[in-house]
């Protein structure tokens, strides 16, 4: 059976689930998120908050992550046995400048463990944005340009696609109200936008990942660890943190517990 978001995920690089999370929930998961990045932040950019492996810490957004809608999306346009890995929080005040082009791991050129380009048209690994505030061009939904993901590379010196910070005269904003997930292949060329408004965007970005992906560089435990990926890393998952998430969601996390970890039953 057809799924229009996996179709558009097919064709376009980026497609739109609304209301994953329900209004009446949205502005508690969004305060009690916030809260949680802010305490947790890892990063000294200025505009910016950031928790890695937000799961760890909170699991607020567990309820909605396998909402059918968006599994019978990523299982669409990854195939059965796709996996979490990555899930990060973000607050981005006002000021925030904006960011270079690029492609998320393992697209990412300026890794060191990436598939290289020019890199095949198939779609192994997915970034969504959980938008737990509208995602307005005002306040600086994150910017795309649908169709890049059939490329085979990204904006970077030395590229054939120009310099990463250059302006694109059909780029287009990835706008959702809150609760909405967005979804982009992680080939699609995106960047971080301005925040012009004096209130924070707070959202939380997971990727998926086709169930042969090796996920090992990603993981800061792993002897595969890939130093050029500690912004986006995962940490491990408690086991008791692990043992309370629906049992779907363990299975798309299981890879996340601790080496050697017993897996709770």
């Amino acid at each position: 059976m057809s799924n229009v978001h996996a179709d558009e995920l097919r064709d376009r690089g980026v497609t739109l689930i609304e209301d994953v999370i329900p209004a009446a929930a949205v502005d508690g998961v969004r305060d009690r998120v916030r809260a949680d990045i802010l305490a947790h932040n890892d990063t000294d950019i200025p505009a910016l908050g950031k928790a890695s492996n937000l799961l760890r810490f909170n699991q607020d957004l567990a309820p909605y992550l396998c909402h059918p809608r968006l599994t019978d999306t990523l299982e669409a346009a990854l195939g059965p046995g796709f996996r979490l890995s990555f899930f990060t929080g973000f607050v981005t005040g006002p000021g925030r400048a904006r960011d270079v082009w690029h492609a998320d791991w393992p697209f990412n050129q300026e890794h060191t463990t990436k598939i290289p380009a020019p890199y095949p048209d198939i779609a192994v690994h997915l970034t969504t944005f959980w938008m737990l505030t509208d995602f307005t061009v005002e306040n600086g939904a994150t910017i795309v340009m649908p169709g890049s993901h059939k490329l085979g590379d990204h904006p970077r010196a030395g590229g054939p696609f120009g310099e990463s910070m250059t302006p694109r005269d059909d780029e287009e904003r990835l706008i959702g109200r809150a609760g909405s997930v967005g979804i982009v292949d992680s080939r699609l060329w995106h960047a971080v936008s301005p925040n012009v408004t004096a209130q924070d965007r707070v959202a939380v970005v997971i990727r998926y990942a086709a169930w042969w992906l090796n996920l090992g560089p990603t993981r800061s435990s792993s002897q595969e660890y890939d130093p050029t990926y500690h912004k986006s890393r995962i940490d491990d998952l408690p086991p008791e943190v692990y043992a309370d998430l629906p049992p779907a969601l363990q299975a798309q996390v299981r890879h996340m517990l601790p080496p050697g970890a017993a897996v709770p039953s």
